[in-house]
């Protein structure tokens, strides 16, 4: 029932996806499909096969391949392979050949059915049609005679059509006269096509088979096309077995090490555990016993991946790498902390300076602020003293001027008195002249005081005007009467 029904759903799959899909899709769902579920992915290819689309046909064969027995999953496998083959997809006849050949996948064994097919597919340039009629020529099948000859050619010719397996054989069959010159060359032109086509393991063996039998240093120009093919392709074996060829078959010792190191390192990142020591040995030779932390970490890293590959020798080399990392490390760790130690107490130093500086020249600016605004206030001072000084010098040259004025008042008073004396002595008897007379000579000493008067109110005014006026003497006024009394007393 299981089986019915999932016969239904695939059906319908088949059905819905070919009302949508073009024979290249269907194919690319086939890949898609054909390592998670084969049923699935048989049916795209099955429904692409159906319009044309060759690669379907042949992988759907694949599919329906089931063991060598005749059963009805390997007829089904043939008429795919079938209609794929007369489309001339010639992977599907090789298949077909191959089953008549042989008695498998279902058929019994029809040796000139497998012949013909084999014949055109040779004539159409497939090696592996050529392969397949030597092979029954070396061993004779059914009407075909057993001819060596025949079968060297046919084998030559595959390789010639890129049969690459035959040419390995090939190779393989030269070989075994290597050091003949003649089989030597049919080797070389054998395994190297082989291992110019790909076939890795067919390079290492003819690289090996030179190093074995070639002598001194054309081991390593012969082989080294080879080596490089193989370690190029990963092989890791080959990366060190021709480092190790390069060192034990050159003859400067230096220049052997130098020469196999880019070997070495290829191995040894595809985890060649010899390698990596023999790394790690040329660079403690070369770095020596005054090796830097960076050039230790170095050897440490593939004297360790040696070890850990499970080399034994390179483990206590390992080790003891380690220790001296450890070591240095922690030399390193203490001086770097020493270091920040002097540098913290550098920084605190030349901030504790710069405070310091700060500071003096704090005090500096307030010590000139302080000098500038004490010069302000003396040339102040001195500027006020000055004026006062000006002031008073102008006072005293003032009063000097006034007291010389007022002398020559006086002067000028006493000669008015002498010159009235005079009179009076020399007019003394004309009394009634006299008596006339004083009133003249009154007006006009009433006038020389009214004049001195009006000098002392000026000189007054000014005293008053003084910003610092100096002391003042008091001068007791005497009237024109007064004065005249005096001088007529006198």
């Amino acid at each position: 029932m299981k089986k019915l029904v999932s016969l239904i759903s695939f059906a319908l799959l088949i059905f819905a996806t070919s009302c949508a899909s073009s024979p290249e899709k269907l194919f690319q769902k086939g890949n898609l499909w054909k390592g998670s579920d084969k049923v699935k992915a048989r049916g795209y290819y099955e429904q692409a096969c159906k319009e044309n689309h060759i690669e379907s046909c042949h992988n759907a064969g694949l599919l329906w391949q089931n063991g060598d027995d005749i059963n009805d999953d390997n007829k089904k496998a043939r008429e795919f392979f079938q209609k794929a083959c007369d489309s001339q997809y010639n992977d599907s006849c090789i298949i077909l050949a191959d089953m008549w050949a042989n008695g498998k996948g279902g058929v019994y064994k029809d040796s000139m059915s497998a012949f013909n097919l084999y014949q055109v597919l040779c004539d159409r340039g497939v090696g592996k049609g050529c392969r397949g009629m030597g092979e029954m020529y070396s061993k004779g099948a059914a009407s075909i005679d057993k001819d060596i000859k025949k079968a060297i050619e046919l084998f030559e010719m595959a390789c010639d059509k890129d049969d690459l397996k035959t040419c390995a054989d090939l190779g393989q069959t030269w070989s075994k006269k290597f050091d003949d010159p003649e089989a030597y060359a049919k080797v070389e032109k054998f395994w190297g096509k082989a291992c110019d086509g790909g076939m890795l393991e067919v390079c290492e063996r003819f690289a090996d088979m030179i190093v074995a039998n070639k002598g001194g240093e054309d081991r390593i120009s012969l082989s080294r096309k080879y080596y490089d093919k193989a370690c190029d392709g990963k092989v890791k074996e080959t990366c060190y077995k021709f480092a190790r060829a390069i060192v034990e078959n050159t003859t400067d010792e230096d220049a052997s090490a130098e020469e196999a190191q880019p070997y070495y390192r290829k191995a040894c990142e595809l985890n060649h555990a010899e390698s990596c020591y023999y790394i790690g040995v040329y660079l403690n030779e070369k770095y020596g016993s005054a090796a830097s932390l960076e050039e230790l970490k170095e050897l440490h890293g593939f004297y360790s991946k040696s070890c850990g590959s499970g080399f034994d020798p390179a483990c206590g080399t390992a080790q003891s790498l380690k220790t001296s990392i450890d070591e240095q490390e922690a030399e390193i760790a203490r001086q770097e902390a020493e270091k920040k130690r002097l540098e913290e107490e550098a920084r605190k130093e030349e901030e504790r300076k710069k405070a310091e500086e700060e500071e003096r020249l704090r005090l500096e600016r307030e010590k000139a602020e302080q000098e500038a605004k004490l010069e302000a206030e003396r040339a102040k001072k001195e500027r006020e003293e000055a004026e006062q000084a000006a002031k008073m010098e102008e006072e005293r040259l003032r009063k000097e001027r006034a007291e010389a004025e007022r002398a020559a008042k006086n002067k000028k008073k006493e000669d008015v008195v002498e010159e009235e004396e005079e009179e009076e002595e020399e007019d003394f008897g004309e009394e009634e002249e006299e008596e006339a007379a004083p009133p003249k000579k009154q007006q006009k000493k009433q006038d020389v005081e009214e004049e001195e008067e009006e000098e002392e109110e000026e000189d007054f005014g000014e005293e008053e005007e003084e910003e610092t006026p100096a002391p003042k003497k008091e001068n007791k006024k005497k009237s024109a009467e007064d004065e005249l009394d005096d001088l007529l007393g006198d």
